[in-house]
């Protein structure tokens, strides 16, 4: 009986650590074709053969979960609720959309507030990133990151 013990012990260790770790996602890549990066010749880089199927496969994934809606976070630039909100955050949305063409910007109103958010950032530190730049610009008056159902992100 005490020969199954430690095995036992370890067992148990091993399942335990193992279910406690958690894994990093790694965002660098959100919003590209990485199928069109292996693609691309640079000093250094392998070639890699693939089938049609494989990049097939994933435009059908892509094109299939493009209404599903994630947990994540985006960054909230404007919040008012006076009587020139409604103006202000059209205005606002439209800067921002000229300044930062490729992130999607967001205006809805819940009574009695206006409110522009921003992005579509699977983790909290992505957010805040965004949101540190927005801050040093200097443009925003508001600017916080919340949480949020977002867009699936789209290759």
């Amino acid at each position: 009986m005490n020969r199954y013990r430690l095995p036992a012990l370890l067992a148990a260790l091993l399942i335990s650590l193992t279910a406690s770790a958690q894994a990093k996602v790694d965002s660098t890549l959100l919003g590209v074709d990485i199928l069109s990066l292996i693609g691309q010749k640079a000093a250094g880089t392998a070639t890699v053969n693939q089938s049609y199927e494989i990049r097939n496969a994933l435009s059908r994934h892509i094109v299939t979960n493009a209404s599903t809606k994630l947990q994540g976070y985006r960054v909230r630039i404007f919040f008012d609720s006076d009587r020139t909100a409604r103006s202000r955050s059209e205005a606002i949305a439209a800067g921002f959309s000229e300044r930062y063409p490729s992130i999607p910007v967001y205006r809805s109103h819940v009574s009695p507030y206006f409110k522009v958010t921003v992005g579509d950032f699977r983790t909290r530190d992505d957010a805040q990133r965004f949101a540190s730049k927005l801050t040093n610009s200097g443009l925003y008056r508001y600017v916080f990151v919340v949480k949020e159902q977002i867009n699936y992100p789209g290759f």
